[in-house]
Parts: C-alpha cells; structure tokens; sequence
C-alpha cells in the first residue's frame, strides 16, 4: 500500500468523516571465481591499485564494470548514464547512512532516514526504485540504510527495462545495493561507532571458509543502531543480520544462498507543514518540533528474505545464471496526521470563521500492511566473435510478485466543539496532542480508510544484444516484452470495489558508445518503460493503463587521462499515462504527463596515488506538462532541487605520517518545491563534512563531522501532499575497529 498515494486519496474522507470539508539481475559476471579477493593492508593501498572485489574491479573511487546491462561492463562501453559509488568511499567518508551516501551521485535525491518506508528514491526528478542485487526490493521496508553489508552501490538512471522492471516506480531509474559477497580468505571485522544524538552503532563483518578446499565459503554481516533525532521525542532503534553461505567448484559453477532479517523502530514522523516553517508569515514552528503526542507507540517494519543464486558456464563461449528471491515485510504505523499545509478554516459567513491562522485538524491513525514479494530472473549468455565484432548475447525472463493487504483507519484526536460540532482544533503556536487512542476497526469513532487485497505482478522476455565494432564503436541494443498485471481489491466499502489492469509492451532500448580515443568517448541512447498503476479511481470503477516513460539522453565518457573519469550527460526523460484527479470529482483520469530534462555530470579524479577527488552536478528542469487541474500546468515536481552537487577530496599521508588520511567536502542544493502545485519551496543550503583517519596494521581509528557549519536547512518530506523536514546540525563521530 502506497502511504504516499493512499493517504492522499484518503485524506478527504478522513475530513469528511471527522465533519469537516475535504482538500481538492543479476549480471552475468564471469560465473564467481571464488579466488581470494585482493586484500593489502590498509595502509598500503592507493589511488591507482585496482582491487579485485565480489562486485567487479576498483581502482580507488573508480569502478570499473557494472552490473547493470545484467552482463559485468566496462561503463565506459556503456551508453547509458551509470554511477557506481565503491566501499573505498563509503568508508573514507565514514558515511552513516545510505541516504547520506547517494548525495554522491547526481540528480538522487535521498529518502530521508526518520520516514519509515513504503517510498523510494527519486532520480532525475522522478520516483526511482530501491533495489538489492538486482531484484525489486517492494516499498523498502525494514531497515534500509544501515551500511554494513554494502559492497557498493549502482545507479542507472532512467527507465529500468535493461535490469527488471519489477518495483512501484521504475520511472527515474533504480539504485541498486550490492552486497558483500563470501571469499577465499579468513578475515573478521568489529568495530563500533559512537556520536551526537546518543548515537550508538555496533557492527561485525566475518568471512570463513568452511573446508580446506575452499568449496564451501561463509559470510556474516551484521549491525545495530540507536540513535535519538534533531527532533524532539524521536528515538530510532534498528539492525541488519545478513547471513551468506556460497557452494562452488571454483571451475565456473556456483550457488550462493543470502538470507537477510531486519528491524526499525521508530515513532510516525509526520514532518513539518509548510506553513509555520518555510513560511512563517503568521507564526513560527520550532525546527525539532514533533507534532504529535510524545508517547505515540512506535512505528516498526521489518523484513525477512532468502535469496538463491545459481551460476555456470559451459564453456568459455556459453553461460547461465539465476537469481530468485522470496521476502515478507510488514509495517505497523500509529501516527496522529496532520492534515493540509495551511491551517483549517472553515467559513461560516455571518456566523463567522471556524479555526484560526494557526489551527490545524489532527487524527489518529494506525496502518498495517504485509507484503509478500517473488522474483526470479534467469538468463542465458553467449559470447562470440564475428569478424571485425565482439559480441555478447543475452536471452533471459524474469518474474515479480508481490501480493499486499493492508488497513488503514483513524478517529479524532480531540472531542466536538461545544458550538460547531467539529472535532477541536490544535492550535500549533502553543500545541497541546492528547494521548493517542488506537483505531478499532467496528468501533463507532472509528473510520476504515482503506482496506485492500491487491496483487501486483510484473513479467517479462529480454533479448539483448551488446557488440564491440573495430574496438570503438560499442553498441546495445535490448529489446523486452513487459506484461503488467494489477488486482486491486477495497473491502473498507460496501460493496467492495474491484478492478483488474494487465497490458503488455515492447519496450525498447538502444544505443551506442564511439571511442574518439583511448580515453574519450561521446554516446547517445534511447529507452522506454512501463508501471503499473495501484490505487486508482476512475470512474465506474474503470481499471487504469500503465503509465508509460521514455527518454533520450547523450553524452561524453571520461577515462583518463591523470587519473580523470566518469560521464557528462544530458538527458530528456518523459512520463505518460499519470493519473490526474477530475475537478469537483473523487474520481481521476488518466491525462497527465510529467517531462523532466536537464544536464548531470559525475567526475572522478585521482591524480596521485595517494589523493582523490568526487565531484557530482545536476541541474534538472522537472515539471507537469499536462495535467487536468490547470493549477499544475507547468508546477515543478516536489522534492528536487533545480540544482545540487557535490565535491569531497581525501588524501593519504605516507613517510612519517603514513597510515593518517584526511578527507573533507560539502554539499549544496537549491531549493525544492514542498508540495505540488503550490508556492512554497525549502531555502537552498550547503554543509560540510570532514573526516580524519588513522590505521594501523589491522586498527583503524576515525573521527567525522557532519554539516561543520551547523547550518539550519529544511529538506522536502513526502509525507501525504509534501511536508519539510529539519536538517541534522553539527555532530560528530567517532569509529573504533579492528581487523583480524
């Protein structure tokens, strides 16, 4: 259950209700040589070594393949916009989230971490998919930023269909999590790490093999976090436990088995409203205000999955691999809601005006929802040359399930009004929140929102062509039947509504890479998507179309020369079918079009040995070019900055200060349109962040300040229409582990 898109659909009956009116793959790398991966010390590694790690080679900042064409790919071969961000830079930026480590790549904008779940990131200004290794990862719940069984992180960005087209919203394009895989080698890790916010995080990582051959390898990651919150009352406890067993013959067959159990715990935030914060022309909010009772019961999700992987080759000339993955993740979220931006008022003409300049209407909610996820993508891979080419062809299917039932229901917070009969207001300048009481579906006070059983099911049939031409020219070329198939069921009426979607499509995708020289090369491509569309209400109860994106995009691939690489792109990404709501009416059509184009560069630059740099822009133009309500022709889309960026440096001492680094850097983004068609935007903002190292032999001792500047900033929070939320301010870490 979308929250974003059910609360939304459903805040309007909850208003009414309470009396008052509503608001209008798995890539086919050589099959895993399970070789000891390349591991020096520490303090001897540079700049220019290339590691050979479980996701592919790594040369400091820069990777050097990628899974995302399911095939392992030079990405300078690759004509699509792709950007890897490697373990050497989570740790050298002693990063404590996933969510602060995609501000490296441009145009991502990061869920932030005090939302529990059932959103995803966007990209390019539209909504993205969170993946884990290369499947669909189904509203990202359970804990999603926790660090410690992350080998790296791949983004692709624009429409999905060359990876899966699993997910809720594969429109901008997806960020793929890699995680650590088992090796040869005997090795542990334990470290801990402390900070501001009573901040507490143990962690292990301990790889084992299992017999002396070296056949039968274990693998074992996991960590714990407490922390408190810039915002007053929040308390987040989490942890990630990720067991990976993998069976091999080391001569091109394997199987590896990942199982994963994680917990968040955490009260409903339900962020700031626009009013009162980013616009205080009547009053003001604190920044750490919690808008809710201060003993709301805690929000938990959590996860638990097993996936298998299955990989052999033939030959030297033909290949298989196989990935499935089976998952059950809940979400238990009392929440009191806040409802609307902008104070409630209600016009009684000579009788007056109910509410105020800084009064809002306040509802207990409570939402439930379990879903169960499969997916499977198994490909067959040939690799053959043809005179003056090098080719590799892929032919492959994949399969997502994901079936959902969930309730939502709420009551008043606070009793009638003794002249009105409306539910009292809260006044936000000196708000008082009575204690909150759970929704009891059958109760009189209480209203069922929404109740639904729902399927949603993806499918496809791939055939992808890649070919290396005179070793210049390289070309891609994919072309995938997509068959989307929705059942939504709402029980919360009487009789229950019922509609079934299924379409399929051809979709597209090619393009092509030219080395101007052994470091240079320009590319263009073009690609289309699909997505089912959920909790849509169309008139007569009439089932939606998929919403269709495509996009165009060209651009330049660096590779040298002194250490200097990534990728200069423009792109012109474009989303159709988008469910827009009929004035006057509950009901929607579907006459929206989004359109989102602009220019992002992700550069890497390693001069030296011991010194390197990350630089990431993005200047994206995102907006609605159609839409029923003419209040949002032409609206930004909420949540991106027209702008951002990103620079870090790091540079590793050697002599007598060998085994110290320092590393420091900002980030800066422009404002952000809060909520769609409306005029309040988050100020624009920059923090810094810096991070001091010492390691020893198999010790290593850290120490990393996070917005030096203790810079106040709101960030957009997608929480119902749009809210904003309070940056974190100064805070330091400090990390302790050891090696063994």
């Amino acid at each position: 259950m979308n929250r974003r898109f059910s609360l939304r659909s459903v805040s309007a009956l909850a208003l009414a209700a309470a009396g008052l009116p509503g608001a209008a793959a798995q890539e086919a790398l050589p099959p895993i040589s399970i070789a000891a991966e390349v591991r020096r010390p520490a303090a001897a590694k540079t700049a220019t070594d290339v590691e050979q790690t479980t996701a592919g080679p790594v040369r400091g900042y820069q990777a050097l393949t990628a899974r995302v064409a399911r095939m392992a790919t030079p990405l300078k071969e690759l004509p699509i916009s792709v950007v890897v961000v490697p373990r050497k830079l989570i740790d050298d930026q002693n990063a404590i989230s996933q969510s602060e480590l995609f501000r490296n790549v441009s145009g991502l904008t990061p869920l932030d971490p005090l939302f529990p779940g059932g959103l995803g990131v966007k990209l390019r200004g539209m909504d993205a998919e969170r993946y884990i290794d290369g499947l669909p990862n189904y509203g990202s719940l359970g804990e999603r930023d926790l660090l410690v069984n992350v080998e790296r992180v791949e983004v692709l960005k624009g429409p999905a269909n060359i990876l899966f087209q699993g997910g809720a919203n594969p429109i901008g394009g997806v960020v793929n999590i890699v995680s650590k895989l088992p090796t040869a080698d005997r090795f542990a890790e334990v470290g801990v790490r402390a900070g501001g916010y009573r901040f507490g995080s143990p962690y292990l990582d301990i790889n084992q093999p299992l017999n002396d051959s070296k056949t039968l390898l274990f693998r074992f990651a996991g960590q714990f976090e407490t922390t408190r919150s810039i915002v007053d009352t929040i308390h987040r406890q989490s942890y990630t436990l990720d067991p990976t067993l993998t069976i091999t013959n080391n001569a091109g067959t394997s199987l590896t088995l990942q199982g994963h159990v994680a917990r968040r715990e955490q009260q409903d935030y339900p962020g700031l409203p626009a009013v009162g914060s980013v616009d205080r022309s009547f009053y003001s909010i604190r920044r750490s205000a919690f808008l809710a009772n201060a003993g709301l019961p805690v929000t938990s999700t959590e996860s638990q999955s097993v996936t298998a992987r299955f990989d052999h080759a033939f030959d030297d000339t033909f290949s298989t691999f196989t990935t499935a993955r089976y998952s059950v993740t809940k979400i238990h979220e009392p929440s009191q809601l806040l409802f609307g931006n902008e104070p409630t008022t209600i016009d009684f003409g000579p009788f007056g005006v109910y509410g105020g300049p800084s009064q809002f209407y306040v509802a207990n909610d409570i939402l439930d929802q379990k879903l169960t996820e499969f997916s499977i993508s198994s490909n067959f891979v040939a690799k053959f040359d043809y005179g003056p080419t090098h080719n590799r062809l892929l032919v492959g299917g994949d399969f997502n399930r994901v079936v959902d039932h969930g309730v939502m229901a709420g009551n008043n917070v606070t009793d009638a009004d003794p002249v009105f009969g409306f539910p009292q207001l809260i006044d936000f300048r000196a708000p008082y929140f009575p204690a909150f009481r759970l929704p009891v579906e059958g109760a009189a006070d209480t209203v069922v929102f929404t109740k639904i059983a729902n399927s949603y099911q993806n499918a496809g049939a791939s055939v992808q062509l890649q070919s290396t031409i005179f070793d210049r020219l390289h070309f891609l070329g994919a072309l995938r039947v997509a068959t989307v198939d929705i059942h939504f069921t709402e029980n919360a009426v009487t009789p229950p509504t019922h509609y079934d979607a299924s379409a399929t499509r051809v979709l597209p995708r090619v393009g092509a890479t030219y080395d101007l020289t052994n470091w240079l090369s320009v590319y263009g491509s073009y690609s289309e998507g699909l997505r089912g569309v959920s909790y849509f209400s169309g008139a007569n109860n009439a089932p939606p179309k998929p919403e269709g994106s495509r996009q165009l995009e060209g651009g330049v691939k660096l590779d040298g020369p002194f250490g200097l690489s990534g990728t200069l792109a423009y792109f012109d990404l474009t989303r159709t079918n988008v469910p827009t709501a009929v004035s006057g009416s509950l009901t929607q059509r579907q006459t929206g079009e989004q359109n989102s184009h602009g220019f992002e560069a992700d550069l890497v630059w390693q001069p030296t040995p011991n010194l390197s740099f990350l630089g990431s822009y993005a200047h994206i133009d995102a907006k609605v070019t159609s839409d029923e309500n003419t209040q949002y022709m032409n609206a930004r889309l909420v949540g991106t900055p027209s702008d951002s960026g990103r620079l870090w440096g790091h540079y590793a001492f050697d002599g007598e200060l060998q085994g110290w680094s320092f590393g420091a850097g900002f980030y800066a983004a422009s404002s952000s349109r809060v909520e769609l068609g409306r005029t309040w935007t988050t100020p624009g903002y920059i923090t810094f962040d810096a991070d001091l190292a010492y390691k020893h032999e198999n010790f290593t001792f850290s120490i990393a300040a996070k917005n030096l500047g203790d810079r106040h900033y709101y960030t957009q929070y997608p929480y119902l229409s749009g809210r904003v939320a309070p940056g974190e301010g100064r805070t330091f870490f400090a990390t302790v582990s050891v090696k063994m």
